[in-house]
């Protein structure tokens, strides 16, 4: 019997996948290690008299989770629930979710950017995202999720004391 030799290729004994979703014109990367859940867009209870870039909730495993229009609350065209996706972050009871277009992709090996290779944050990204990561000639904005959700619960508050002042309360 004739004797072959096979050529294995060495897979890294370890690499580095993160997910990454479009909004727009943007390309966003979740932290490492975020906790994350995709769902097909179901149900979704909506509350009266909130910003267009509030949802509502979901009832996910018994838990009231927010659901956030990523694309509307930034200022851009907002997300057909109809064809979206949640993106579910962080563990019970902090989840809250994104609205999403479209599902989001593993990206392997990105590699940060220095601060001289960055480019300049676009006004919608700002104080909520971090570095920069570069993975096939695409810059990948780093979403600081925990930022973002803490952003929207201020413009609640603000939208709150608005509508007091305009009402008389």
């Amino acid at each position: 019997m004739e004797s072959q030799e096979i050529s294995v290729t060495e897979l890294p004994e370890s690499y580095d996948l993160r997910h990454g979703f479009r909004v727009g014109f943007l390309q966003l990367l979740l932290q490492a290690q975020t906790r994350s859940e995709l769902l097909r867009c179901g149900h979704i209870c909506g509350i009266p008299d909130t910003p267009d870039w509030f949802v509502g909730f979901i009832n996910h495993r018994g838990e009231a989770v927010p659901v956030y229009d990523f694309a509307a609350s930034l200022g851009l065209q907002p997300t057909d629930q109809k064809k979206g996706w949640l993106l579910l972050l962080d563990a019970p009871p902090a989840t809250a979710a994104l609205l999403l277009a479209d599902t989001p992709e593993g990206i392997t090996n990105p590699q940060l950017l220095q601060n001289g290779e960055s480019l300049p944050h676009p006004d919608v990204l700002q104080n909520i995202c971090g570095g920069q990561y570069q993975h096939q000639n695409s810059v990948w904005f780093e979403l600081n999720h925990s930022a973002y959700f803490s952003a929207q619960k201020q413009r609640f508050r603000r939208t709150e004391t608005d509508l007091s002042i305009e009402q008389g309360i």
